[in-house]
This record gives C-alpha cells, structure tokens and sequence, in this order.
C-alpha cells in the first residue's frame, strides 16, 4: 500500500502504531505466513529490525510466537518444528543422514531409462543421484559443476549451461544460465530441497531456487528427493507448492499433516528400502 500523499505531492509519514497494536499485527502476520522474517516484519510495520526483535522476545516469553533464527514461527496451528536459514557446507550436508540420501539416489535412479534427458539440481541427495547414474545411458543438464565432473566419467552424456559460477559446490547461475535452461524440455527433473513443508519444498539461496524452478517448469515428471530429516521445515525461499511435484522420493512415509497436505496435492511417494510401488499418504 502506498503511503498517502499531502495537497501539495509530498509523501505524508506512516501513521504511527502502539507497540500493543503493532505485537498484534506481527501473531496475526505469523498465523497467516507461519514464519516471517525479521526483515519482512521490519518493512511492513516500518520500524526498526531492533524494534521487531523486542517485540518478538516480548511476544515469545508470552508464549505467543516461536522464536527462530532470523524471525519467528506463529503458535496457532503451526505445523513447522524448524526454519533453516543458514546453510551447511556441501561436505557437511553430504554427511547428514547419508545413508538415507544413498537410498534415495539409488531409488530415484531405478526410474531413469536409457536415453532419457534428465534435469539434475544441485545439492547432497542429487548428488547421490548422480553417482547411481554412472552406468546409465542417459543425458543429463545439471548446473551443478561437482555433478557434471562426476557424470563425466561415466557413462552419461551430460550438458552444462553457460553463466557464472559461484558458491562451494560449485553451481552456474544467472540470466544466461537460466534462458539457456528454458530452451529445453526434459523427461525428468529431479530436485533437491533444504525443507518440505505443507505449503511446499524450500531452499537457502534465491539464485539456485531460480534454476530450480525452471527445471520444474521444462519437465515431463517433477521429482523431489527429500530425506526424512527435512519434513515439516522451512527455509529462505520457496521453490514451488507441493501441486506442483509428481513424485516425492524419500526415507520415510510422511504422516500426519504434512503427509495429508501432499495427498491432497496428488503427489505419488516412494520410500527407499521399501515396495517401489508409490505410497498413499497416511
């Protein structure tokens, strides 16, 4: 909403609010979002980020909120036990529930025939992805350096985009990056997320999440790999709604809220070490 304006075209000042009016807006604000950032909260009630956090370690001692790292998540019907937004090494994610992730690659990788073209993000479980690949003849497009060095070797053929390189794993983005990618169509996208919630599956890093949505845009079949560890989180960007995925591939069957929200998306599960046929949520 635009600030109103005076006779004579000057901006007027935002109308100050209480502390108790502008504590209200922020619950109200979390129980509509389930988690906001300080930031967020900062701009929209135009105070200060200091500001806000008084008013959520105030709101918090109250039981009101839940306080996270860089904002809050709402008390009322939230459904979210965690927010991540900082991420991990690569090496440190790779490590995390590893054996899982293996599982997963393994599983996701059974679905892949010959010849197919295959869009791989980024991430630890893609890349374990990629190294169950290695005997397959297919080709694959990913803009993740680690993956397309590995595949190299092996029998996949496999394509990268131009644009610049940049984070730990390394990944390519950019627009150059991105309008390349969205010259192709693909068989199968498969994609990494640092969380799932029942909203959707989320990422740290707003360039990567560009790439990724992408993917999901250009592909025949959408696939998350997600390990267990990473339902009912939240992280810094939102990739796409559950809707908008064929196929979750994971350790464990998601139950409760979570497992409701994606059958009612329509989204089919696998879980490693079990029957492959795709599971009913509970």
């Amino acid at each position: 909403m635009k600030a109103a304006r005076s006779d004579d075209g000057a901006r007027a000042p935002r109308a100050r609010i209480s502390a108790g009016e502008r504590q209200k807006s922020i619950v109200e604000r979390l129980g509509a979002a389930g988690f906001i950032s300080i930031s967020e909260l900062g701009g929209a009630l135009g105070v200060s980020e200091m500001t806000i956090r008084r008013d959520l370690d105030l709101l918090a001692s109250q039981g009101a909120v839940i306080r996270a790292h860089g904002g809050a998540i709402s008390v009322s019907g939230s459904k979210i036990r965690r927010v991540d937004l900082v991420e991990p090494g690569l090496d440190e994610r790779i490590q995390r529930n590893h054996a899982a992730k293996i599982k997963i690659g393994r599983l996701a990788a059974s679905l892949i025939s010959t010849n197919q073209t295959v869009a791989i993000d980024i991430g630890s479980t893609t890349l374990c992805l990629a190294q169950a690949l290695m005997d397959t003849d297919v080709r694959v497009f990913t803009n993740s350096l680690k993956i397309a060095l590995l595949l190299s070797t092996g029998a996949p053929r496999v394509y990268l985009p131009g644009g610049e390189i940049r984070g730990s794993e390394p990944s390519i983005i950019g627009s150059i990056t991105q309008k390349q990618l969205e010259s192709f169509r693909f068989d199968w996208a498969f994609i990494g997320a640092a969380s799932m919630a029942d909203d959707g599956i989320y990422d740290y890093s707003l360039e990567d999440t560009e790439i990724k949505q992408i993917l999901v845009a250009r592909s025949h079949k959408k696939v998350a790999l997600v390990d267990s560890s990473k339902f009912n989180s939240m992280s810094v960007v939102k990739i796409c709604a559950l809707q908008a995925l064929d196929l979750l591939v994971t350790d464990r069957l998601p139950t409760g809220h979570l497992g409701a929200q994606l059958k009612a998306a329509r989204v089919d599960i696998l879980v490693a070490d079990e029957d492959p046929r795709p599971k009913e949520t509970q």
